[in-house]
C-alpha cells in the first residue's frame, strides 16, 4: 500500500519508519523535521504526498489539522483514505471528515492513547470514522492494540479528550505534589502516599472519590485553601490545588442549591 505521512516529527518519524519496515511504499513531507526515516521518500510538498497515497496520515500539531485537510483533500485520489492522528477537537475532526468525503475520500479519526516514543507504532489507539475498519487493520498490522468506535469522526477524539481530563490532570497533580514534598523536605514520603493511592481497588476508590467529594465538599474546599496557602509559603506554584478548591466550592454550591 502507498502510505504518505504529513509530519515527520517524533511520532511521525516512528510511524513512518514502522510502515516502511512493514513493506509499504512510504512517502513523507515535513518542512522542519531534520531527518527522514529509513525507507521513506521525502517529497517537496504535502500535496505531492497526498496525491501519491492510498492512505494519507496526518501527524502534525493539532492546530494545523483543519488547514491541512482544507488544502490537501482536493489532492486525494478517489477512494483514498485520510487518517488524522492529531489531537484536534471533535468539531475539527468532523469538519475534516466532511472535506475529505466531499473530495471523494474516506476519513479516520485516530486517537493515540499512549506514549509513542515508548511503545512505537504498537501504541494503543482508538479509531472512528468512515474508514475506521481499514485504518484499524493497518495499525493492527504494525502491532497496535486498536479499538474501533462506531460513529463518525470525532468519536474517537472525544473519548481520548475525556480520558485526558483524568490522565493529564492526575499527572500534573502528581508533579505539583512532588514539588511541594521536595520543598518541604519529605518528597519520598509524598511519593509513597501517591503510590498507595494509585494501587488497590480502583472501582471502590472511584466511588469514594465521587461520593466523598460531594458529601464533604465544604470541608474539603476549606482544606484546599490551606493547601494553597501552605504551598505559597513553600514557594511552590499551586495551580492544581487551587483548581481543586474551585471544583469543591462548586460542588458545595450545587449541594445546597
Amino acid at each position: 500500500m502507498r502510505v504518505g505521512f504529513i509530519g515527520l516529527g517524533e511520532a511521525g518519524h516512528i510511524y513512518a519508519a514502522a510502515t516502511a519496515a512493514a513493506g509499504h511504499d512510504v512517502t513523507g513531507f515535513d518542512p522542519a523535521a531534520p531527518t527522514t526515516p529509513d525507507g521513506v521518500r521525502r517529497l517537496d510538498t504535502a500535496a505531492e504526498v497526498i496525491a501519491a497515497s492510498d492512505l494519507a496520515v496526518v501527524l502534525t500539531g493539532a492546530s494545523l489539522s483543519g488547514r491541512i485537510a482544507a488544502d490537501g483533500a482536493p489532492h486525494l485520489a478517489p477512494g483514498a483514505i485520510w487518517a488524522d492522528f492529531t489531537t484536534a477537537s471533535p468539531g475539527v475532526m468532523k469538519e475534516a471528515e466532511a472535506r475529505v468525503e466531499s473530495a471523494g475520500g474516506r476519513f479516520a479519526d485516530v486517537a493515540v492513547l499512549g506514549p509513542v516514543p515508548t511503545k512505537g507504532a504498537a501504541t494503543e489507539t482508538m479509531v472512528s470514522g468512515s474508514a475506521a475498519a481499514e485504518v484499524a487493520a493497518f495499525l493492527a498490522s504494525l502491532g497496535a492494540d486498536v479499538e474501533t468506535v462506531d460513529g463518525p469522526a470525532g468519536e474517537a477524539t472525544s473519548r481520548k479528550l475525556l480520558r485526558s481530563v483524568m490522565m493529564k490532570s492526575l499527572a500534573t497533580t502528581v508533579v505539583e505534589a512532588l514539588e511541594a514534598g521536595r520543598a518541604a523536605g519529605c518528597e519520598e514520603w509524598v511519593h509513597a502516599q501517591i503510590a498507595a493511592q494509585l494501587s488497590g481497588d480502583a472501582d471502590a476508590k472511584i466511588e469514594r472519590y465521587v461520593s466523598g467529594s460531594r458529601k464533604h465538599a465544604v470541608r474539603r474546599a476549606h482544606e484546599m485553601e490551606s493547601v494553597v496557602e501552605h504551598l505559597g509559603e513553600l514557594g511552590v506554584a499551586a495551580e492544581m490545588s487551587a483548581a481543586s478548591g474551585r471544583v469543591l466550592r462548586r460542588l458545595a454550591a450545587e449541594g445546597t442549591a
